[in-house]
């Protein structure tokens, strides 16, 4: 959701140009749909981000980083006007998705990296500003009900208590309106010639209201990166990570994993597809809950497909094994969870 700006601030947005030049930012490089690469006049390499990237969630965030000293790169601002733009320094590195995302030594770093972030989301101090970061979920965030309730009130009334378990239980319910409204929004996206199965979105719709399991971390947050893929994870010298991309929502657990996977079997240009993403699958760390994996990956799958703009290589092929794990997420877990929610 972005927040109202100025009409000043809406006329110059329509103008790139004249932003830059009001921010005296020479524009060198279109780096994604809100951002680009630029100079200021002393030549220090700058980024500047619009739109939605420019929420004042992730203007938040990102002040809040250094704080917290992660052990990656990530987007120091040098100015902005949250709900408008962002400007910080250029890093130097290159996208993992420039490279072969698929090693295993690849894959080793992501799923390391989803770890720290998921810790460096547990300190988080959420009191002030968890309000702004849940609520940057491209889906729309409706009232939930029926099992959403059930997670947002295990216990105890929200509006009479602001301790962390309380935050955690909004969490768990966000991700799971999140996940409920996932079938309807990739079902109106889907393109008629990438043919589903006879009752596909029924079936998961049942499902993903069903199961609450993938929503219970057995410990910290449900908050994630949620542009965690190759594209927003930069290379950088001399031996260094850093993210980019910055939008953070509440997910199922260990999204940010499956995520990464998605993306990576969506954009790869290798056949094979099945068996070796089975095989990648099984170097993923292990999980407490074995629930937490087939209908998660499902998800992340299905979003990915959707989201994924340019033509695709064995399409064909990459779309028989994303069926085929959709209808193992579908199969493979409980319809509920008895794991307790302390």
């Amino acid at each position: 959701m972005n927040l109202p700006v100025s009409e000043r601030c809406q006329a110059e947005h329509l103008d790139l140009a004249a932003l830059a030049r009001r921010l005296n930012i020479t524009l060198r490089e279109q780096l994604g749909r809100h951002a680009w690469r630029g100079h200021k006049p002393s030549g220090a390499a700058v980024v500047l981000l619009t739109g939605a990237r420019a929420e004042y969630s992730i203007h938040d965030l990102l002040n809040t980083l250094p704080k917290l000293h992660p052990p990656f790169a990530f987007p120091r601002i040098i100015a902005a006007e949250p709900g408008f733009f962002l400007i910080y320094s250029f890093i130097d590195g290159a996208p993992l998705s420039s490279r072969d995302f698929e090693t295993e030594e690849s894959l080793a770093a992501a799923f390391e990296l989803s770890g720290r972030l998921t810790a460096l989301f547990r300190s988080l101090n959420l009191a002030s500003m968890f309000q702004g970061l849940v609520e940057g979920s491209e889906l729309p965030q409706n009232t939930p009900s029926g099992a959403a309730q059930r997670l947002a009130f295990l216990g105890s009334r929200l509006d009479q208590q602001s301790d962390s378990l309380a935050i955690r239980r909004q969490e768990a319910s966000l991700s799971y309106s999140w996940a409920r409204q996932l079938p309807s929004w990739c079902a109106s996206r889907w393109l008629a010639a990438d043919t589903c199965p006879t009752g596909l979105w029924s079936a998961l719709q049942a499902r993903v209201e069903a199961v609450t399991s993938i929503h219970l971390p057995p410990q910290g947050s449900n908050l994630a990166h949620t542009n965690f893929t190759p594209k927003h994870l930069l290379v950088c010298p001399p031996d260094r990570w850093g993210i980019v991309g910055w939008q953070v929502a509440s997910r199922p657990y260990n999204y940010m994993r499956y995520k990464y996977l998605a993306w990576c079997l969506v954009h790869t240009e290798q056949a094979n597809i099945i068996d070796r993403y089975r095989r990648f699958l099984a170097l993923m760390p292990a999980i407490q809950y074995s629930a937490a994996a087939s209908l998660t990956f499902a998800l992340c799958l299905l979003e990915t497909w959707v989201e994924a703009s340019e033509p695709l290589h064995h399409r064909s092929e990459k779309l028989a094994a994303l069926y085929a794990f959709v209808e193992e997420g579908m199969t493979a877990i409980p319809l509920h969870s008895n794991v307790p929610y302390t």
